[in-house]
């Protein structure tokens, strides 16, 4: 992976708060990622991604103990990556998108992904 952290950094500064998902689920999940999964934010931080702000996540129902799971978190990084790239931190694995909402981005980037999340909901 060669990411441009700098170019990353300023794409994420960029994007307001008032732009983002306003859901319940999404903002369940903004509250509580950075603190419930502090080695996977930093991980995302080296790369200039700020983790409070998902292109995209795909949230499950609840199940019946008010876990929530977020089965596919995506993110945009600027430069490039290998479609083999795996990283894994505990039990999250990490891995380019094959699959994800239009970026809109004309210069080189990708989506990188992760899944296997859970957050308390409804708390």
């Amino acid at each position: 992976m060669q990411a441009d952290v700098a170019r990353t950094k300023a794409y994420y500064a960029s994007i307001s708060p008032s732009s983002l998902c306003d859901c319940a689920y999404c903002r369940n999940y903004r509250a509580q990622i950075r603190a419930a999964f502090p080695k996977i934010a930093a991980y995302l931080g080296s790369l200039g991604v700020d983790i409070e702000k998902p292109l995209e996540n795909s949230p499950l129902e609840p199940d019946e103990k008010g876990m929530l799971e977020y089965c596919c978190c995506q993110y945009v990084v600027f430069g490039a990556c290998e479609p083999e790239y795996r990283h894994w931190i505990d039990q999250v694995e990490f891995r380019p998108a094959a699959s994800y909402p239009g970026t809109n981005i004309e210069e080189a980037h990708f989506v990188i992904e992760f899944f296997g999340i859970q957050l308390s909901y409804g708390a």
